[in-house]
């Protein structure tokens, strides 16, 4: 059920994701259904939640009100590169309560934390997206033009959109320097200025 800040609390078995693709796709499938509800998606990391995801916050609360939806923000934890690269992964910029409480505060009207696992990582990006439309009722996808999704990031705009899904996509932010916004940018930023210090 929604907790007073709209953040679904799920009980969620890790161990099941790392099974097989279809028990993954049925614990994905258990995990969104709580959630459903005629929904704008976006999806990603958000780490830090910087001006970049706000954008597409933005972006999807805007389709959303036209056309009588809700946003949900689905993000994972941990993060993709803390499985896939763990010796080379960076610290996160926010905990992942901030983080959620950051989405609601932007917009979001729900959350779900997404629990990665290399075997969640090996789903075809578009099974992964059929995913979100059957059980969590996804509309629209609202992310940044450069996003792309699953492995070899082979769910880009252009993939999705040919596979029929709705995609709006916003403009990458960038930095003073002209430098697109990017959470790993920043983190690589504050790990290289805590260097040296």
């Amino acid at each position: 059920m929604a907790g007073a800040t709209g953040v679904l609390q799920h009980n969620f078995v890790t161990r099941d994701m790392e099974t097989d693709r279809d028990s993954i796709i049925d614990d994905l499938a258990q995990l969104l259904r709580p959630s459903r509800q005629p929904c704008v998606v976006t999806m990603g990391k958000f780490d830090g939640v910087h001006d970049g995801h706000r954008a597409v916050l933005d972006l999807a609360r805007e389709h959303a009100i036209a056309r009588g939806l809700a946003v949900i923000a689905l993000t994972f934890s941990p993060r993709p590169d803390q499985v896939l690269c763990p010796g080379r992964a960076l610290p996160e910029l926010l905990p992942l309560p901030e983080r959620i409480s950051c989405l609601l505060r932007a917009g979001a009207d729900d959350v779900v934390v997404v629990p990665f696992s290399r075997r969640l990582a090996a789903v075809p990006a578009l099974q992964f997206v059929r995913v979100l439309g059957s059980e969590l009722g996804m509309q629209m996808l609202c992310v940044g033009e450069d996003f792309a999704l699953g492995r070899h990031r082979a769910g880009t705009v252009e993939a999705l959109r040919a596979a029929g899904v709705e995609v709006a996509t916003t403009p990458l932010v960038h930095d003073y320097d002209g430098v697109p916004l990017s959470s790993s940018a920043i983190r690589r930023s504050l790990v290289a200025k805590a260097a040296v210090v």
